[in-house]
């Protein structure tokens, strides 16, 4: 069991409804930065005097700033940067690299990979399924595909290889790879849905014990269902660092008449992924949309030119 938390000398704060909510996405958060569902977190806390508190009771000063965030994934990056001061030294390189990438810091995760594990001759299964997923959110597919195959070529048999391979080939393979993409995910999915007793598709996507970690799937599934904006909200939780992904989401939004839900999302998806074109243009474009609905010539000025200058550089 893994003790998470020594009792701080912060001021502890009196519990309230957001307490329970706090306690529980600690715990997430410490699984997700280790890249384990599974793993055994030991809580309440208890310090030198045998007195013990609940995680909001012990760190009242960052249950204060969680608080005050209502993006799910901000407040996830919140506990990241928590847990960094005393776990980061104890991750594995892919750990590593999937703490970053999962906290939209794709260029750190880059950063990292060139200057602690670029001079490796052979990477683990867990470091190519870590680099593909790392290239793909920087958009570069051919260097993805070559990390996923030499792990596919070695592990053919592993859920997690097999799933992120069949997420690449679909994104860059031909037709016949394509379907070679589909018949490999299929066989992950049909038989997670025969050992899980679920009620929907989409919870196989969420983190869990086996979870089916492919936000290019999950998209699929959703666009294909015809799924609602409560369900999109619902999957995207867990891709919030996939640019395609949010994306499509903001097309979802657009779709179904929430214009300013999916600018706001395009906005900051241009912001944090600025080598995204596709995101840039329609960005772009979906602000001169609005501007001309609003008769407002300088509506969302100085992002505008942000937005503009970066795709001069893409």
């Amino acid at each position: 069991m893994e003790d998470i938390l020594a009792v701080s000398e912060e001021t502890t704060v009196t519990f309230n409804e957001d307490g329970s909510r706090f306690d529980l996405e600690i715990i997430e958060a410490f699984k997700r930065y280790h890249s384990n569902p599974t793993l055994d977190v030991n809580l309440p806390l208890e310090d030198d005097r045998g007195n013990t508190y609940l995680a909001h009771e012990a760190y009242g000063a960052l249950f204060k700033e969680w608080k005050n965030i209502q993006s799910k994934w901000d407040r996830m990056s919140l506990f990241y940067s928590f847990w960094d001061q005393s776990q980061f030294e104890k991750l594995e390189d892919w750990q590593v690299i999937e703490r970053f990438v999962k906290d939209r810091y794709s260029k750190k995760a880059l950063q990292y990979f060139e200057e602690n594990m670029s001079d490796k001759r052979e990477f683990t299964k867990e470091e190519l399924v870590s680099l593909s997923k790392l290239y793909r959110v920087l958009l570069n597919n051919p260097t993805a595909k070559e990390y996923i195959e030499t792990a596919y070529h070695n592990h053919p048999e592993d859920d997690a290889v097999k799933v992120e391979y069949a997420t690449v080939l679909h994104i860059i393979g031909n037709h016949s790879e394509k379907e070679l993409s589909h018949q490999v995910f299929h066989e992950v999915m049909d038989k997670k849905m025969q050992l899980n007793d679920t009620e929907s598709v989409f919870d196989c996507f969420k983190f869990s014990e086996g979870y089916t970690d492919s936000s290019i799937f999950a998209m699929l599934y959703l666009i294909n269902t015809e799924a609602d904006n409560d369900t999109w909200d619902h999957v995207a939780e867990e891709y919030y660092y996939c640019p395609v992904f949010r994306y499509e989401h903001a097309v979802q939004l657009a779709q179904t008449d929430n214009s300013l839900r999916a600018l706001a999302k395009l906005t900051s998806l241009s912001q944090e992924f600025p080598w995204f074109r596709t995101a840039l243009e329609s960005t772009i474009g979906n602000i001169k949309s609005m501007r001309k609905q609003l008769n407002d010539p300088d509506f969302m000025e100085k992002e505008l030119q942000e937005f503009q200058a970066s795709l001069k550089n893409v």
